[in-house]
């Protein structure tokens, strides 16, 4: 079963070197690859999370893609870009999926969709999200 999440926002960030900044800001441990272009992500992002796999599949959506699909959520408004965040069963990749996202959305100002739930989360309730996952990890693996 995969899961996904979105962030929709009205700007993008120009490299995953700037992502990454935001990651750190975060102060989340997760490490992104640098191999491969941000604009041309599309897949699997290698990722870790100390000496823990953490990646996850990324790609870039427009906006309304997401929102059109989706018409009974409320987005709040018509963002312009959406980053989707696509995992499996693995953990580390729900942290790894769930950090990145809340650290982009804060970064762009946007706001993270959770797909399982429902749910469009702010910047700072999609952190907490990703710091309860983080605490939850070792009482799961």
């Amino acid at each position: 079963m995969s899961i996904e999440i979105y962030v929709l926002s009205d700007r993008r960030l120009a490299s995953i070197a700037e992502w990454q900044q935001a990651i750190d800001r975060e102060g989340f441990a997760l490490r992104l690859s640098t191999e491969a272009s941000f604009d041309a992500l599309g897949g699997h992002l290698p990722a870790q999370w100390g000496d823990k796999h953490a990646g996850f599949e990324c790609d870039h959506w427009k906006g309304s893609a997401v929102i059109d699909e989706i018409p009974d959520v409320e987005f709040g408004r018509r963002w312009k870009h959406a980053l989707g965040f696509r995992f499996g069963g693995d953990y580390g990749a729900l942290l790894g999926a769930y950090a990145a996202a809340a650290a982009y959305a804060r970064a762009t100002d946007g706001v993270v969709f959770d797909g399982e739930s429902g749910e469009v989360l702010t910047p700072e309730k999609a952190v907490q999200a990703a710091r309860d996952i983080e605490r939850d990890l070792p009482k799961v693996e």
